[in-house]
């Protein structure tokens, strides 16, 4: 369709997007009124390399490297149904995300936990943080790895309380309002569509019931002429000449 044709329809209709632009906003202020409020933590973890590789003497932070798939085996690992279940028992609708760090090449966890309310929020992330390198240290025994062989984990970063998510929040009121405005649209262009095909109906029918009279003059010769031929069947063929 012709962006021509959608702006005429819109121009015409333009009563129906006011009403759905009108039913859209509302939309968007009961979403944003409405929603429920959440709250996130974070905290940042890195894989720290084992005592026995660095030495006595080492420094730990050249020794980063080599590590990622430590790091992604431990997400795999605290982020399983098994463990989600078990540290989320007490949480209600709480929830967490373990991933990698993509700013940086190091061996670097970052756990986001959500929760309704910050100390929701802040006891679950206690939990996460508690429960990495407990699971990191159980792969490794199950391993037989020495305990001076072992990679541990430091904490970077650790949120101090709470802030409330928007992000959801924003995400569910921009797709309201831009499902919104694509409806009223849609909806404008289909109805002055059927609008507009009822009225050709109707004059085409109009026309076909309403035929054109005929000019006076065409009557007038039309009616002379039936006079004529009426005349003619009345009175009998004149004989020849007496």
């Amino acid at each position: 369709m012709q962006l021509r044709t959608v702006l005429a329809s819109v121009a015409r209709r333009w009563y129906l997007v006011v009403a759905g632009m009108l039913v859209t906003g509302l939309l968007c202020m009961s979403i944003q009124t409405s929603a429920p409020e959440k709250y996130k933590s974070q905290a940042s973890l890195v894989l720290m390399p084992s005592s026995q590789s660095i030495g006595d003497a080492g420094n730990p932070y050249l020794y980063l490297g080599g590590m990622s798939e430590a790091l992604d085996i431990l997400i795999r690992k605290i982020t399983s149904q098994p463990v989600k279940e078990r540290l989320l028992a007490n949480f209600g609708s709480a929830t967490y995300v373990a991933e990698p760090d993509r700013g940086t090449s190091g061996a670097i966890l970052v756990i986001t936990a959500t929760a309704d309310n910050p100390e929701e929020t802040m006891a679950v992330l206690k939990a996460v943080m508690d429960e990495t390198p407990r699971s990191l240290n159980d792969m490794q025994a199950a391993l037989d790895v020495a305990v001076p062989a072992r990679i541990t984990t430091m904490s970077l970063l650790v949120d101090r309380q709470a802030v409330p998510e928007v992000k959801a929040r924003t995400q569910l009121v921009l797709i309201a309002g831009a499902g919104g405005v694509l409806l009223t649209l849609v909806l404008s262009v289909l109805v002055d569509g059927l609008l507009m095909t009822r009225k050709r109906r109707k004059e085409a029918s109009r026309k076909d019931t309403l035929r054109p009279e005929q000019p006076p003059h065409r009557r007038a010769a039309h009616d002379a002429k039936e006079t004529d031929e009426e005349i003619h069947g009345v009175l009998p063929l004149s004989s020849g000449s007496s």
